[in-house]
């Protein structure tokens, strides 16, 4: 998530960047309200040609993210595409650039642009276990291909990620227990084996709202790939087994997580080395979200509308919660 500062809208923005593509004039008020700001700002618009093709602006400070990654990002992304992966397409600007730093009044900013995939994504669904069943199955795809990605080096590894860590823990004062399971963390973590079977460029944020399906096709695509990192492969998995209380409800939940395996290893193996890593790439997870928390709450917005006011409350709690739970497990190693 970006700092508070940039969750907010900027109409005259979007219009700005939209110059740099082809796209349909007379539906840019209709189109770009219905925009939505997490890791980056999303506008989306009618491409100029077939005003039934949608297609998503997406801008990112350039204080927050390197234009070098989204250049990696893009250049992963088409080499998916060329291996028949449904991933999310990028779309060329006018120039024939797919991306581009954009000097703007409201400051620096990483511009590119992506095909909407079809389909709905997997939170808004009334998931069965066939669904979570393919959902583990894409997976298994992505970190099959992964193996094979012959340019793992353009993106950051596990070790760029707990020094990131590690430095907003510190910066912004985080308590002891949070500081100890940093370090259990870290430890555990150096002890892991890393090889080509269970280490790779991974998704990172492979949970039901970055995955879409398409009932009528029975397929599944997948978007927001600008955190792949490389990292073990289990620690995509245990974040999206994680999530699919998300996905499906009801009596079956308790199948769900055996049947999202069973999709992941029709396509490439999980083995029991990794299985018994589960709770350690959790335990990364939590961190991580933990250090991102106080990252995104590190600048104080002065004059909070009220829905950043039921945010900072939620996010505030979800900080709170997590603090909790790496106490909790101080307290159970002790």
């Amino acid at each position: 998530m970006l700092k508070l500062k940039y969750l907010f809208e900027n109409y005259d923005l979007a219009k700005k960047c939209l110059e740099l593509y082809e796209y349909d004039k007379e539906s840019v008020d209709e189109m770009i309200p219905q925009f939505r700001i997490s890791s980056n700002a999303i506008y989306p618009f009618r491409a100029r040609k077939d005003v039934n093709k949608i297609c998503c602006l997406r801008l990112s400070p350039a204080e927050e993210k390197l234009i070098s990654d989204v250049i990696s990002e893009i250049r992963l992304i088409k080499w998916l595409i060329e291996k028949e992966f449904p991933a999310m397409r990028p779309v060329p600007m006018k120039s024939g650039e797919f991306t581009k730093r954009v000097h703007t009044e409201w400051g620096i900013f990483n511009v590119s642009c992506f095909e909407k995939v079809p389909g709905i994504n997997l939170e808004d669904i009334d998931g069965t276990l066939q669904i979570v069943r393919g959902y583990g199955r894409t997976l298994g795809k992505l970190h099959a291909l992964m193996k094979e990605y012959p340019y793992p080096q353009d993106r950051r590894n596990h070790k760029s990620l707990i020094e990131e860590i590690d430095n907003r823990l510190r910066e912004y004062d985080a308590p002891e227990s949070v500081k100890r399971e940093f370090m259990y963390v870290k430890e555990g973590l150096e002890q892991l084996n890393i090889s080509s079977t269970n280490y790779g460029v991974i998704h990172y944020d492979f949970e039901p709202d970055n995955v879409f399906y398409d009932v009528g096709t029975d397929t599944f695509s997948v978007i927001d790939f600008d955190d792949m990192i490389q990292c073990w492969y289990a620690l995509d998995v245990v974040r999206a087994i994680d999530a699919l209380d998300d996905v499906i409800e009801g009596p079956e939940f308790g199948l769900a997580e055996k049947n999202f395996l069973e999709g992941y290893q029709s396509v490439t193996p999980f083995i029991e080395e990794q299985m018994k890593s589960l709770p350690l790439m959790r335990r990364l997870v939590h961190l991580q979200e933990y250090a991102t928390l106080l990252y995104v709450m590190s600048e104080p917005v002065d004059e909070k509308p009220d829905w950043m006011k039921q945010l900072v409350v939620k996010l505030t709690f979800k900080l709170k919660k997590l603090e909790e739970s790496m106490t909790m497990m101080q307290l159970q190693r002790d």
